[in-house]
């Protein structure tokens, strides 16, 4: 597990972790909803009775205000590591030079295995999915999902999988731990998203998503010495909801080509542990830094 212990060089000092942690939940949390709360203020975000965005994402402008938050969390990481623990992004990521086929690798297989898995559902409950594609709104929003989307879900992945993990190998390296570790990580921040109180089987099956979502890519980083794979899964994923396969009432909200009616939280759970399978099953792509240049 080479890519965990890239916490070598620099400072990691025991305050270091919690002055880095700071500094990414102020960019995150704070810097971060600046916009949303002048958008609010300005009528440009609608919030209803319940807390949650009339109308999703939908318009452009109220998409980019509630997506600086999640990429200022990239932001955060970023500065975390660079000028607290004087550390490159890059060995957060890797234990030698960033792996761009597997991200291309590993996004190309969920994508397949998504629409698979969502072919299967509509079949076995026709009707479920419906045609809702507007080609007014899916033009005007679609080039924001792929520019903002992957910086989002290449955020959550530096930060989950790669700073937690690197924090966490510092106290006990034991991978079981680890992968448990990031997979509750991973589900608690999500147990505020909308999708928790309207999925069908209820909260138990929706929050087991977001753990076995966090605890699939952190044994794939795990395994491979890396976060690439984990990085072009969460990427596609998120792509996958925005742009292609919608739901009602889900966190992201933008206008999709095809919309579920439900959230069926106990098919999703079935999804994520076979898509998860195939993954681990395929051959390991992982390096060893003694094979291999090391980060300068």
């Amino acid at each position: 597990m080479e890519w965990l212990h890239n916490t070598q060089t620099g400072n990691s000092k025991w305050w270091s972790w919690w002055v880095g942690l700071v500094v990414i939940c102020i960019c995150y949390l704070l810097i971060g909803s600046i916009p949303a709360v002048i958008g609010a203020m300005m009528g440009l975000i609608v919030i209803d009775g319940s807390g949650s965005v009339l109308g999703g994402s939908a318009n452009p402008v109220q998409f980019v205000l509630l997506m600086f938050s999640p990429v200022m969390l990239f932001v955060g990481v970023w500065f975390a590591q660079r000028l607290v623990h004087r550390r490159t992004l890059r060995e957060l990521t890797t234990a030698t030079t960033f792996r761009w086929p597997l991200v291309w690798q590993s996004g190309a297989m969920w994508l397949g295995l998504s629409i698979v898995c969502t072919v299967v559902e509509s079949l076995l409950y026709p009707g479920r999915y419906v045609w809702s594609f507007d080609w007014g709104q899916w033009l005007l929003i679609a080039p924001l999902l792929l520019l903002l989307i992957p910086i989002q879900a290449s955020g959550e992945e530096l930060a989950f999988r790669g700073y937690l993990l690197q924090a966490m190998a510092r106290l006990w390296a034991q991978p079981v731990f680890l992968i448990v570790l990031s997979g509750v990580a991973f589900m608690l921040p999500h147990l505020g998203n909308p999708e928790m109180g309207k999925a069908l089987g209820g909260e138990i099956p929706m929050a087991l998503n977001y753990f076995l979502m966090g605890v699939g890519t952190a044994w794939l980083s795990i395994r491979d010495n890396g976060i690439e794979r984990a990085i072009g899964i969460h990427v596609m994923n998120n792509l996958y909801a925005g742009i292609l396969v919608g739901y009602e009432g889900s966190v992201l909200g933008t206008p999709t080509i095809v919309q579920a009616t439900v959230i069926d939280a106990w098919y999703g759970v079935i999804v994520i542990c076979i898509s998860f399978a195939v993954l681990i099953f395929l051959p390991s792509q992982r390096v060893n830094v003694v094979d291999e240049k090391p980060l300068p």
